[in-house]
């Protein structure tokens, strides 16, 4: 009776145990804030395996078994581990050597293009390990809203030719400028590349190139393209309605150049980088005249 008693009251500690650590690991699983942060750690990596190894080529040369002192790889998978064990490298832009450093040797530079794609990268990764220099999310859509707007670069606008859209030819009503050239529509097109620009920044019209996630519980998430110009050229007309916008195709460069317009504000509100509008096509063998028109 009493090895019985022994062995009961035993298998309830066990059991007591088990529930409280498995109730420990459920609790940590649905932490939406945990979820968050390791999203934006695998987001991190992700954008250096699929944006960045790839043109440090010139870096993997040397700092992969060269002469120079050894913290990256030929596999992107294992470039990224070595970064990440080697002290100082991975952090804020501003002070990271990958980016501050300069070579001894005047011949060997990084070109804009590797400087810019590092930057991002880092910012990405500054932001989601809680680092110097991270990016506060927005808490609200009105905020997030008025941060994309306020990343929006001219700049980066006119090298995706954002204004070509006012262009773009409907198949029986001619140019979109020709009913969106005051705002008709909740779309903003005017023939000027200038006045487009700053009136697309205002709502509603910035909805036409972003759109608010939420959560199940109403609270915002995080912004996303709408691809509205790109969606409602093959939007069919309800056979009810009394009236439908026009037909129109969008050509390749045009849907291309809001594709890159619109992620390359993302990425730049991300990594805090709008204000010098860097521009970094997702293609690598894309350049401005196939990101924007041609």
């Amino acid at each position: 009776m009493r090895t019985r008693s022994f062995l009961t009251a035993t298998a309830l500690v066990v059991a007591t145990l088990l529930g409280a650590t498995t109730s420990c690991g459920n609790s940590s699983a649905e932490d939406p804030e945990a979820a968050d942060k390791q999203k934006a750690r695998d987001d991190a990596r992700s954008f250096y395996l699929t944006r960045v190894h790839l043109r440090l080529d010139t870096c993997i040369g040397c700092h992969a078994g060269g002469s120079a002192p050894r913290f990256m790889a030929a596999d992107g998978e294992a470039s990224y581990d070595a970064l990440e064990k080697t002290v100082g490298l991975i952090g804020a832009p501003k002070a990271s050597p990958l980016v501050q450093y300069v070579h001894r040797d005047p011949a060997v530079v990084m070109i804009p293009e590797q400087r810019s794609i590092l930057t991002q990268w880092l910012s990405l990764e500054a932001t989601a390990r809680g680092l110097e220099g991270a990016v506060e999310k927005p808490k609200t859509v009105t905020e997030a809203y008025k941060q994309f707007a306020d990343c929006m670069n001219f700049d980066v606008w006119s090298y995706y030719r954002m204004g070509d859209l006012a262009f773009a030819q409907t198949d029986s009503e001619g140019p979109c400028l020709g009913c969106h050239s005051s705002g008709q529509g909740s779309a903003w097109l005017s023939a000027t590349s200038r006045e487009t620009f700053e009136r697309t920044k205002d709502f509603p019209y910035i909805q036409k190139l972003i759109v608010a996630k939420l959560g199940g519980n109403g609270s915002f998430e995080s912004l996303e393209p709408s691809n509205r110009f790109i969606i409602k050229s093959s939007e069919l007309c309800p056979p009810e309605s009394p009236t439908c916008h026009p037909r129109y195709g969008l050509p390749p460069n045009f849907t291309a150049g809001v594709r890159g317009f619109v992620d390359t504000t993302l990425q730049n509100l991300v990594t805090d980088t709008c204000s010098s509008g860097i521009v970094v096509p997702t293609n690598l063998d894309a350049g401005p005249k196939d990101a924007g028109g041609g």
